[in-house]
């Protein structure tokens, strides 16, 4: 079987490397590279762009299902090659993110309009799904709906965006109990985080009090990864460095530039249904993320 490539994440090598296949799901593969701990994951054409991800030209039915884990790929001259199949990357540019760059203005009517759609959305979306985290239930310390994890997240994350607020390092404590909480191939601790980072990226504006603090809030993460499993400390190692998925990225775009509901929802629906729940989560978290250096409150009334 050949296959082409149609994008590629900054991540990838750019040397000749082996890998091992890591897991396999329907529409993706993830890889485990040789040397070194990092993953790699190739997806189907109808799936996001990913900073570690390959992703291929592939008909609406197919299946990385004819793939096993355990499996041996080398990488020649550009060119994969796994069991009977082949990949060709040759002529490709990288995709990479660039969150900075949209620097988020939460003062402005227009970003905060685009906001609250969404957040709206997506309180109603987990509401409907009896998801386990409600974005609204949060922050909210005199009213936590449910016990165990929704009481953990909640108590979490508002230590998280207080100590984030003051630019205390302590915050890695708050983190530390995010990493690996919840149930799911991605638990919902690490998606909360993903989506949080993500939204400080966004928010740093050059400043160089943000950017020390969030740079040295991803590298705790980093080492704090090591709790959890391979492909969420995949995500985690991007989301430090300011790289996400672009399902994600796209609404941090699109709420960042204060698109209308009508071209902002469907980006946001398409970003909120990755997984049985970590769209949502890490949705929950980008939003989060996006309004911890503005007065508490603003963008929520």
């Amino acid at each position: 079987m050949y296959l082409r490539a149609i994008s590629i994440g900054y991540a990838i090598p750019r040397t000749d490397f082996n890998a091992t296949v890591h897991s396999v799901f329907q529409s993706a593969i993830n890889l485990s590279l040789t040397r070194g701990s990092k993953l790699l994951t190739l997806v189907a054409s109808n799936e996001a762009d990913l900073p570690q991800g390959i992703r291929v030209d592939t008909l609406d039915d197919f299946s990385f299902g004819i793939f096993r884990t355990g499996e041996q790929l080398t990488c020649r001259d550009d060119i994969l090659r796994v069991g009977s199949s082949t990949i060709e990357l040759r002529g490709l540019k990288r995709w990479k993110c660039d969150l900075p760059a949209l620097q988020a203005d939460m003062t402005n009517t227009a970003v905060v309009t685009a906001w609250q759609h969404v957040w709206q959305a997506l309180n109603r979306r987990q509401k409907i799904l009896g998801a386990e985290i409600i974005a609204e239930d949060l922050l909210r310390s005199d009213e936590i709906i449910g016990a165990g994890v929704p009481y953990k997240t909640g108590e979490a994350m508002r230590g998280l965006f207080d100590a984030t607020r003051r630019f205390d390092l302590t915050a890695t404590s708050s983190a530390h109990q995010l990493i690996g909480l919840g149930a799911g191939l991605t638990p919902s601790g690490d998606d909360l985080l993903v989506g949080y980072l993500a939204g400080l990226w966004c928010t740093v504006q050059d400043r160089c009090e943000r950017m020390k603090f969030i740079s040295s809030l991803g590298k705790a993460m980093i080492r704090l990864s090591r709790q959890t499993n391979d492909i969420s400390r995949t995500y985690l190692f991007h989301a430090a460095r300011g790289q996400v998925s672009s399902r994600l990225a796209d609404l941090a775009k699109a709420i960042c530039h204060g698109e209308n509901s009508n071209h902002l929802l469907p980006i946001a629906e398409s970003a909120m249904q990755v997984g049985h729940t970590s769209g949502m989560d890490a949705v929950t978290g980008l939003l989060i993320g996006l309004t911890t250096w503005i007065n508490r409150g603003s963008a929520t009334r």
